[in-house]
């Protein structure tokens, strides 16, 4: 029996309730609703739960209907690289890594086509106006960055995740320019910082470092060793006048491929008094189109919680930078972690 012939039955039962044939309708509504077929004016009867059709809207693939699976954001504090771009306190900021139980993983989507939620979400996190970060150099704290907005750019799996914004700078560190930061309350690093003395011969000695290098190293090319490209004072090593120095040949400091072939060299380097300055570390390279690692240094701390101080370095590609880790003893540093992805090298 369909809706409707239920329907007339009960309203029968309800306008006739004073009536004797209420009685008689009113039975065969309850005959109708409890037997499967009933003889009704000569007509066979059936009755039977309704069904009911499904709407054509509702009848979707799979894939529309599947649950989106949640952004894989950072979930351990991050390390962020600050870069002061003029006298009145203007700077950037710049995600570098996440640290997660002693161990450093690069910070971004882990699928290209989740790239603009994710940058949103970071942004929501990270760069809200005023959010405070605290900057240190030589793993002593040294002042605050402020944030005022946002600067992410790059696509898909190749986010530069940056904010523009403002620092402030204790006493003795308003004469640098590039400092690590961390979240406040994510790391400790109270202390006066003493700020590297840069001796009046550190140029000239940095580029004797640099010829003997290269001629105990035997790297091939003719690398003109000048004027560093970088050059800054460090507290690194058991001196007072640590440095690095970068040095380019036929390329500059920065993104950018060589038009033939180039070189480079970085070294690190301490000083005692009795003997001078000597290097502790030292990397060149003669590179063509597409080969490019240049690097510069940026600071010095313990990154991974054992104990020992990591460089964090800068490096520059064709049409990429990124950052490097290295860690070791004495001369033998190598990389412990980059935040190079291949993928993002030919964007």
């Amino acid at each position: 029996m369909n809706k409707r012939l239920l329907s007339l039955l009960q309203r029968g039962c309800m306008i006739n309730r004073r009536k004797l044939v209420s009685g008689i309708g009113c039975a065969l509504l309850v005959t109708l609703t409890s037997c499967d077929n009933v003889e009704w004016g000569g007509v066979q009867v059936s009755v039977r739960e309704p069904e009911y059709e499904s709407p054509a809207s509702l009848e979707a693939d799979s894939d529309t209907l599947a649950e989106v699976s949640p952004l894989e954001m950072p979930t351990g504090p991050l390390l962020f690289h600050v870069l002061r771009t003029d006298d009145a306190g203007s700077a950037t900021i710049e995600a570098v890594a996440e640290l997660v139980v002693g161990e450093l993983k690069v910070v971004g989507p882990q699928s290209a086509d989740r790239s603009a939620d994710y940058a949103s979400e970071f942004v929501g996190r990270y760069f809200e106006p005023d959010q405070p970060y605290v900057l240190y150099r030589d793993g002593l704290r040294v002042g605050t960055f402020y944030v005022v907005a946002d600067a992410v750019s790059g696509s898909g799996l190749c986010l530069d995740l940056a904010a523009t914004g403002r620092i402030e700078l204790r006493p003795g560190a308003d004469t640098l320019s590039e400092f690590t930061a961390w979240p406040a309350g994510a790391w400790a690093g109270e202390g006066e910082l003493a700020a590297p003395e840069t001796r009046g011969d550190m140029r000239s000695l940095a580029q004797i470092l640099a010829r003997r290098g290269l001629e105990e190293s035997g790297v091939g090319g003719a690398i003109r060793i000048r004027n560093p490209a970088d050059l800054r004072a460090l507290d690194v090593g058991a001196g007072r006048y640590g440095f690095a120095a970068t040095f380019v040949t036929g390329d500059t400091l920065g993104t950018g491929s060589p038009f033939d072939s180039a070189g480079s060299v970085f070294l690190v380097a301490d000083y005692n008094a009795a003997s001078g300055f000597f290097p502790l570390f030292f990397d060149a390279a003669w590179y063509g189109a597409g080969e490019k690692r240049v690097l510069r240094w940026l600071d010095a701390a313990d990154l991974i919680g054992d104990g020992e101080a990591e460089w964090l370095l800068r490096a520059y590609g064709d049409t990429n930078d990124w950052y490097e880790v290295m860690a070791g003893a004495d001369t033998s540093r190598s990389v412990i972690w980059t935040s190079r992805r291949p993928e993002c090298d030919a964007r």
